[in-house]
């Protein structure tokens, strides 16, 4: 979570980093004759956010380290980055690292975008130190196409006083102990649960960990359980614990649910934890693990990955960088000022870390390592569309069977 003070210590390591750096633009040349290392990274992190300014200066500290390496970093809204991506392997104009959001990787690693690292990376022996739901998002027909940078997941945000206002006292852990206290907390305009289910990636994000949760998947999209999965989130809106507004809503819209306290619980995941501590400090709330399904509890990966591009003519530096990032003394430090979750397990469980000791921090570390990657090949993109188009039709109360099995002869054929 971020503090005040680790606020004030990011700050702190942006300016003396600035310092010490100052001059490097007028010595470029010389450097540059003298056998420099220019490494090129794009990523989408929008200027003066958290992300971006944690990417700066750990980009800083890492040329203080190593005089001899240059970064330039090129900032590109998400959309224009994949594009960029998918244009530059035919024109020759990549760059060296990327960041990339990890239900992207696999579509990026089939087109020729990434290189297979596979050697550095079983060399480098570090990789069994990872929740595996991070690693396999980077991976394909077991080759290692990158590193995971940073992880998130999905869990339920509850409202204390709400919950001891109706005299509830146990944390549901079914699905069905899910549905009965969110139908006892729903009263008049206050709705018992919150999700999103808007025309994006964030709806079918919201959306498939129930799938798993009932033992099924996108390549089963019609099977019984799937059609329980989209049955139950339809049945809580039909009932009126979801609001039927849900369709509109993104993770943004559903915590203005929650902390105007009109839902008495949301889907949603740890990136709000500051804005609930810093903006709404009098509200009382904790956060608890998804819901059990009939194979379970499950979450969602998200979160970005570190890659090589297959046409980078410094692998080898891109590499000691890449490797560098994933030490716990510079990782540990950076997500914990960036409000990220590390993706390595000896690092999410080091108790000088606030994730390993708050009890909502550490509730999503426990559900990461029940979350599963969209690593569904290069057609995912289109596969997530079908997806969306499905959750909208069930919400606005189409029979939910017709729609699972019109929707999975739209994506089966898209499926690896």
């Amino acid at each position: 979570m971020l503090k005040k003070s680790l606020w004030s210590m990011l700050g702190m390591i942006l300016f003396v980093l600035a310092a010490c750096s100052g001059g490097e633009d007028s010595s470029q040349d010389s450097e540059n004759a003298n056998g420099e290392v220019i490494i090129e990274i794009w990523d989408y992190l929008a200027p003066d956010s958290t992300s971006a300014r944690e990417q700066e200066a750990l980009i800083e500290q890492y040329q203080e380290e190593n005089p001899n390496v240059t970064f330039n970093r090129t900032y590109m809204p998400f959309a224009d980055l994949k594009t960029r991506l998918l244009q530059g392997i035919g024109a020759g104009e990549l760059p060296d690292i990327v960041l990339i959001d990890n239900p992207d990787h696999q579509s990026f690693i089939e087109a020729g975008v990434f290189a297979d690292i596979t050697d550095m990376v079983e060399e480098w022996g570090e990789i069994d130190l990872y929740f595996e739901g991070p690693v396999a998002s980077t991976m394909m027909d077991g080759n290692y196409y990158g590193i995971p940078n940073n992880s998130n997941a999905l869990a339920i945000y509850y409202n204390k006083t709400m919950f001891e206002e109706a005299g509830i006292e146990a944390l549901p852990e079914t699905w069905d102990e899910f549905y009965d206290v969110a139908e006892q907390l729903t009263e008049g305009d206050i709705r018992g649960f919150a999700m999103a289910g808007v025309k994006s990636e964030e709806g079918t994000f919201q959306f498939l960990p129930y799938l798993w949760q009932a033992g099924a998947d996108l390549d089963s999209f019609n099977s019984e359980a799937a059609i329980e999965a989209m049955r139950h989130i339809q049945e809580m809106v039909q009932e009126g614990i979801i609001s039927s507004n849900m369709i509109n809503w993104d993770q943004s819209d559903v915590l203005v649910q929650f902390h105007t306290e009109k839902a008495a619980m949301m889907e949603n995941g740890p990136w709000q934890i500051p804005i609930l501590e810093e903006e709404f400090p009098d509200l009382d709330w904790g956060v608890m693990l998804m819901p059990a399904g009939a194979d379970g509890t499950a979450s969602i990966l998200g979160g970005e990955n570190w890659a090589i591009t297959a046409d980078s003519e410094v692998k080898e530096e891109a590499w000691k960088f890449i490797k560098w990032t994933q030490k716990p003394e510079i990782m540990g430090p950076m997500h914990e000022l960036g409000g990220r979750l590390p993706s390595r397990a000896d690092v999410a469980n080091d108790e000088q870390y606030e994730w390993a000791q708050d009890e909502n921090m550490k509730m999503f570390m426990e559900q990461l390592e029940t979350a599963q990657p969209r690593a569904y090949g290069t057609n995912y993109p289109e596969i997530s569309n079908h997806v969306q188009e499905a959750i909208q039709r069930a919400i606005t109360g189409e029979d939910v069977e017709s729609v699972m099995q019109s929707t999975a002869e739209q994506i089966t054929p898209l499926l690896p």
